[in-house]
């Protein structure tokens, strides 16, 4: 009864808006920047290396990588590719008894 006294484009609005009102909260909640005045410290891979840095309270920072030998990686040759002969041009072969030439 209730959808019946309402306009027929209020139901799709309400649809295209709830996603829109989901997007409105940033959901940072100030945790974007990690350090405040303090010391920091932060750890990633890079390939096969790991990168540890350090951030001091002036704004300095050092950087270790420590890398791992790269591993043993085997190579299959490609396949060979296949020449075939053509055939001599204005003739067709049926079979190799008959050639007809024009």
């Amino acid at each position: 009864m209730i959808f019946s006294l309402a306009p027929r484009w209020l139901l799709p609005a309400l649809l295209c808006a709830l996603p829109l009102s989901v997007l409105a909260d940033h959901d940072d909640h100030g945790h974007r920047h990690k350090h405040k005045g303090g010391s920091y410290r932060e750890e990633f891979w890079d390939g096969h290396c790991k990168v540890e840095r350090k951030w001091k309270r002036n704004g300095e920072f050092k950087e270790k990588r420590k890398c791992q030998a790269q591993p043993m990686v085997y190579h299959r040759p490609p396949p060979p590719v296949m020449v075939y002969p053509a055939a001599p041009p204005g003739a067709i072969v049926i079979s190799p008894q008959v050639v007809i030439r024009p």
